[in-house]
């Protein structure tokens, strides 16, 4: 009995110190002491394994438009500050929520006496994407960038019409990029549909936006008449005293904290360019969604 008792406890201390010696066997692969603590003459490094060859580029999502189409309707707007003017467009500041659909579409051929229908090929498409994500305002640049997001997708959802050049145009084309050259890489889009969540449970501060070019300076973010230390509730309560309520106007506006903006694309690709560049071999390969100097990417 104290045999198989022994026998027990050794079975015991085997197994625990196998299973130390793999955890310090794993501690050691990552650069980790086994103590957890690093001691003062250790020349280790700690190892990381998340970065890659081009982590140090930007690979966030971004909906962007050409320099021309820029230059002709947003360079000179105040509203746009010189953080938005470097990418020309909405660079989403954490990773949204992307919706991806790709179909195939197959009209089925019924026959008279048959158990299966026949599927002939009609065509293929890029479905409707939906790219959602939020926009934290935590400083004066934030939240000029949130109303320069907002007035971004107000202005590429509307034609050209009226006075001014190119009347008669539709909304322009936008370019989507984001996660490298295979995932989106200059993929032309339209934009169909957005939406933006002005949050009841939120702060908001005001942000003071510029009114003309030489007024470019005056970027600072400014309290209003709600105390953004107070919650959302309170700040509402304060701001509804109809005795000393008096409507926002003028260059400060209010920005949201936390908000969520929504957007619905779909990928428009010319007649011409689906003709004369798109073959199902360079597809394959990559070649037609990295692209290149002959303006033959896009394709996704």
């Amino acid at each position: 009995m104290m045999a198989s008792f022994s026998n027990f406890l050794n079975q015991g201390s085997n197994f625990l110190t196998g299973a130390a010696g793999s955890v310090a066997n794993r501690l050691a692969k990552a650069g980790l002491p086994v103590g957890g603590i690093f001691s003062s003459n250790s020349n280790s490094n700690l190892q990381s394994n998340v970065g890659a060859p081009s982590s140090t580029g930007d690979w966030s999502v971004k909906v962007t438009v050409s320099d021309t189409v820029y230059n002709d309707l947003m360079a000179d707007a105040p509203i746009f500050p010189e953080s938005f003017k470097k990418f020309k467009g909405i660079r989403f500041p954490v990773t949204p929520f992307i919706n991806m659909s790709h179909s195939a579409a197959y009209d089925a051929r019924s026959v008279v006496h048959n158990n299966y229908p026949y599927y002939a090929y009609q065509n293929s498409q890029v479905d409707q994407m939906t790219i959602a994500g939020a926009f934290p305002v935590q400083n004066k640049n934030d939240g000029l960038n949130w109303i320069a997001t907002l007035h971004f997708l107000r202005t590429v959802t509307k034609m050209y019409y009226g006075g001014g050049t190119n009347a008669g145009n539709p909304p322009p084309v936008c370019k989507l990029n984001g996660y490298g050259d295979y995932v989106y890489k200059d993929v032309p889009i339209v934009i169909t549909n957005f939406t933006v969540e002005l949050r009841e449970q939120v702060d908001y501060i005001g942000v003071n936006v510029p009114t003309g070019p030489n007024q470019s300076a005056i970027n600072e973010a400014q309290l209003g008449t709600v105390d953004p230390g107070l919650t959302a509730e309170a700040g509402y309560r304060q701001g509804s005293n109809v005795t000393s309520a008096v409507e926002s106007s003028g260059s400060v506006n209010y920005v949201p904290t936390d908000s969520l903006i929504s957007i619905t694309v779909v990928p428009v690709y010319s007649r011409n360019k689906i003709s004369t560049q798109f073959n199902l071999k360079d597809f394959a390969s990559g070649k037609l969604t990295k692209g290149g100097n002959n303006n033959s990417g896009g394709f996704i």
